[in-house]
């Protein structure tokens, strides 16, 4: 399946083959969507590149999650740790490794 990403940074766009089960997958991850689906590939090649491409998504997503906590938590000495943990679906101890290792203090009062 092809998608296209306008790209406001950039003025263009950008289009990508994506294997259906990774379009679907990733259309459910960003609608919310209550359930998983199943892959609909049977082929062994097929499930794993679909499976290779989510785990490189999921590693960069993650990447850029944490340096969007970081960033959150330098908006102001005050920033609200415990709704930055509630956005990241992080306990307070994971995010505070996360801070340490993206710059960021761990504990303000140190």
């Amino acid at each position: 399946m092809r998608i296209t990403f306008d790209l406001a940074t950039s003025g263009g766009s950008q289009t990508v083959d994506l294997p259906d089960d990774v379009v679907l997958a990733l259309y459910d991850g960003l609608t919310n969507s209550p359930h998983v689906t199943d892959p609909k590939a049977e082929d062994f090649d097929e499930l794993l590149a679909s499976t290779s491409l989510l785990s490189r998504l999921i590693t960069h997503l993650t990447l850029s999650r944490e340096r969007h906590i970081a960033a959150a938590d330098a908006t102001s000495p005050h920033a609200n740790r415990r709704a930055i943990g509630i956005a990241a679906a992080m306990q307070p101890s994971q995010l505070g490794v996360v801070l340490e290792r993206n710059g960021r203090p761990r504990n303000r009062k140190a």
